[in-house]
């Protein structure tokens, strides 16, 4: 309580009614002098009190009022016991009067009832709006550490805090470093003094927990397909009659339709931590690769002139991060240390009429797989047999060479053209053979009629590959 200057009663009610500045005062004791005229031993003093702009009564002795404060702090001792417990402000006007109007049993009683205990506490103030009391400012400071240290180690904290407190200029960053440069936050945050209710005080780990949470803010949804009003409010941790609320227009029943809008809350922090890390890389420069035409090589082949090796270059730049997720990076600067060599391919374009290009024409006029390579009654099918085209016309898959034309047992009339490449190709059970040994042919050129000779249930073509003397299937070369 807090001792003010001398000034009458009516005065002191007169700011007490028309200025709540008054009120913030701790105990205002204003002497009135009585009538000149009457003698001391006619003049008693009392003591009227005011709580919170409201009047409480009258008192005889100002004790009166220490044992009931004293009472309240005493009772609320063994709940709080690290803090230093007051009672809330009071105002207390002494008046000089000749009628002792006073009842102290009563007085004291209401002031039991309406005192409260308070405490001296720092208020965590986010952009002017205090939302957390600490037992004092270094609590609060720590709880501001608390949330920083989800995005930004203990240490990081540390130097920065170091750096700010020296007026030494920061080292150039070497090869490979990487360094935390700042922390801030994205509002601003003071602190301020305020009494408050002990009930009111968090500790830095709370403090850093109610951080994390934030705070609710109204924002607009749009329907979704197949969005129902239940689903919505879990989408954002909302129960179904919180939603409602905040959208008077709707109920439980309400139809809700794809582009409608509706009122939301969703957490939002109450300021984001942002990070600038500096970084200096080598990077690698990949090498490109360069085609070079050869006339004189076959087309299909390809020979590498020159293996491509790659670059490096010297990376200085700044990741700008928002909450841990990266926003934007700032390139400050750029040196190559080694340029990369190009790998260089010599690709052939001569074209060899029997030397095959590697792509297989299908060797028929259409027609669809009526059997598979692989396992087949009981041995291997080799190949593929192909049934059904619009005409019975059997063509070269690729350019090359015939190294068999004629009957061969089970496989029937038969062709086997050797594409000078690594792969030849077989075609069996023909009607008819247009082709003669030792004859180079083109890919799509005709070289038989479908037929049924040899071994052979039906009008079709069997066709293997091979490459580099193994069978291969068909099929990958389609």
């Amino acid at each position: 309580m807090l001792w003010g200057k001398k000034e009458s009663v009516e005065n002191v009610r007169k700011r007490i009614n028309g200025k709540k500045s008054l009120l913030g005062l701790s105990v205002a004791f204003l002497l009135m002098i009585g009538a000149n005229r009457a003698s001391a031993e006619q003049i008693t003093t009392i003591y009227h009190i005011y709580l919170d702009g409201q009047y409480i009564g009258a008192v005889s002795d100002q004790d009166i009022i220490k044992e009931v404060s004293q009472e309240k702090i005493e009772s609320e001792k063994d709940k709080y016991p690290e803090l230093p417990l007051a009672v809330e402000d009071l105002v207390i006007v002494p008046e000089q009067t000749f009628r002792f109007a006073v009842n102290n049993e009563k007085v004291s009683e209401k002031l039991k009832q309406e005192l409260q205990v308070v405490v001296d506490s720092t208020a965590l103030v986010i952009n002017g709006k205090a939302i957390a009391n600490f037992k004092n400012k270094e609590e609060a400071e720590k709880a501001l550490q608390l949330y920083k240290q989800k995005y930004v180690s203990k240490e990081d904290l540390a130097q920065i805090e170091s750096r700010k407190n020296s007026e030494e200029p920061l080292p150039a960053i070497q090869k490979g470093e990487s360094r935390i440069l700042d922390v801030l936050l994205s509002k601003e945050v003071s602190f301020s003094e305020e009494k408050v209710s002990p009930t009111k005080i968090i500790t830095p780990e709370e403090g850093m927990t109610l951080l994390e949470k934030g705070t609710l803010e109204e924002q607009k949804y749009t329907v979704q397909e197949n969005d129902v009003l239940v689903n919505i409010a879990a989408k954002f941790d909302m129960k179904l009659k919180d939603l409602l609320a905040i959208n008077p227009d709707l109920n439980v029943e309400s139809v809700i339709r794809p582009g409608d809008q509706l009122n939301v809350q969703a957490p939002q922090p109450y300021f984001n931590v942002m990070v600038q890390e500096e970084f200096l890389k080598e990077e690698m420069i990949p090498f490109k690769t360069e085609i070079v035409e050869d006339e004189n090589l076959p087309k299909g082949e390809t020979r590498i002139k020159q293996e491509g090796q790659q670059g490096a270059k010297l990376h200085h730049y700044i990741v700008y991060k928002e909450n841990g997720k990266q926003v934007k990076v700032e390139t400050k600067s750029e040196e190559i240390i080694k340029e990369p060599t190009p790998k260089v391919v010599v690709k052939g374009t001569k074209i060899i009429p029997s030397r095959g290009t590697g792509n297989l024409a299908w060797p028929t006029v259409g027609g669809y797989v009526s059997s598979k390579m692989g396992s087949r009654w009981g041995k291997m099918h080799k190949g593929i047999d192909i049934a059904r085209p619009s005409n019975l016309t059997i063509k070269a898959a690729d350019n090359g060479k015939v190294v068999f034309a004629g009957y061969d047992g089970g496989y029937g009339n038969k062709i086997v053209i050797n594409h000078n490449n690594g792969m030849k190709t077989v075609y069996a059970h023909l009607s008819s053979i247009s082709v003669s040994v030792g004859q180079t042919v083109s890919k799509g050129q005709k070289i038989g009629v479908m037929g049924s000779t040899g071994n052979s249930t039906g009008v079709h073509l069997h066709f293997e590959v091979y490459e580099n003397g193994s069978l291969r299937n068909p099929l990958d070369y389609y």
